[in-house]
């Protein structure tokens, strides 16, 4: 039987509050133009920013001629924020065509009155001190240091302890390092801030059946509403457990949810048959089994499950 994962979704951590976005802004689109001063001087390494409000930025700076170009965007309205040593900031907008290339922008940007800087405030500094934990957590997570990704999470949940996107980063630093106990206490952290996140109600259930808390686990996923589970690899994994715990009717109910949400998976009747077997039930474990033929003549498992239908026999 094939070894049995936790499914997990863990994206980017996202603070919408301190801006954190996914880079989805890639396309076929270009813009490019100049920057020049009021007299119409061009301006170098002046740094154009550009920006969607659905998430997505990037930046380039202009050459000693005051151009500047950038390739690769996506479609649709896009914010130019234009800053240069000694001048005014300058925003703009500009509705950019993958199908077409839209005429040069001529930027102009006024001399800055010199004036004092004014000191960062507590509450700006504490934000960027959080993105860069987060940022700096996120980077150790994908290289799997995982106590390092942690310690960088625990750095931003200091200041704001009540961030469920935390303690789900939190979390998969212990399930990466097979921690079934601390990482149930995060999950319980998350579901405790988002009661509605369904996602982490499921991810708890796995967590605890694993555990062997088999009817807290069920009870959760009892109480979800209907059409919660979108995957059906969730109620294959869930299933999975239950055979290893020897409860193979509740494994046979889950398997058959998912081949109810999707009947052509072939797999899914490769468990159940293991489950009706487990179960006593032979006359349903052939019918299983050899659906799994049906659809998967081929398949990984195909050698085992002839062999079975010969010893079902």
């Amino acid at each position: 039987m094939r070894s049995r994962f936790l499914p997990w979704v863990f994206l980017l951590l996202l603070l919408p509050s301190l801006g954190l976005h996914a880079q989805d802004w890639r396309g076929k689109g270009r813009v490019d133009g100049w920057v020049k001063d009021p007299n119409g001087q061009p301006v170098a390494d002046a740094k154009v920013e550009l920006s969607r409000q659905s998430g997505g930025a990037t930046s380039v700076k202009t050459n000693s001629k005051g151009y500047w170009a950038v390739l690769g965007l996506i479609g649709g309205p896009w914010n130019v924020d234009v800053s240069a040593a000694g001048f005014e900031s300058r925003k703009l907008t500009v509705n950019i065509s993958e199908a077409s290339r839209i005429p040069p922008m001529d930027i102009r940007i006024e001399r800055a009155v010199v004036q004092q800087a004014p000191q960062p405030s507590a509450a700006n500094q504490a934000a960027q001190e959080i993105k860069a934990a987060v940022e700096e957590g996120n980077r150790l997570l994908g290289e799997k240091k995982y106590a390092e990704s942690r310690a960088q999470y625990e750095k931003a949940l200091a200041v704001v302890p009540d961030n469920a996107a935390l303690w789900k980063g939190i979390a998969q630093t212990y399930h990466g390092e097979g921690n079934k106990a601390k990482t149930e206490e995060s999950l319980r952290k998350v579901v405790q801030l988002e009661p509605t996140d369904m996602d982490s109600q499921i991810l708890l259930a796995d967590a605890l059946i694993d555990q062997g808390k088999i009817d807290e686990g069920k009870t959760i996923l009892d109480g979800l509403a209907a059409g919660a589970i979108k995957d059906p690899a969730v109620y294959q994994n869930l299933a999975i457990i239950f055979m290893n715990k020897k409860r193979p009717d509740d494994a046979r109910a889950f398997l058959t949810k998912a081949i109810t949400a999707d009947p052509s998976v072939a797999d899914n009747y490769y468990y159940r048959g293991l489950a009706n077997i487990q179960a006593k039930k032979n006359a349903e474990a052939k019918a299983d089994f050899l659906k799994y033929l049906e659809l998967a003549p081929n398949g990984a498992e195909a050698k085992e499950v002839k062999e079975m239908l010969q010893a079902l026999k």
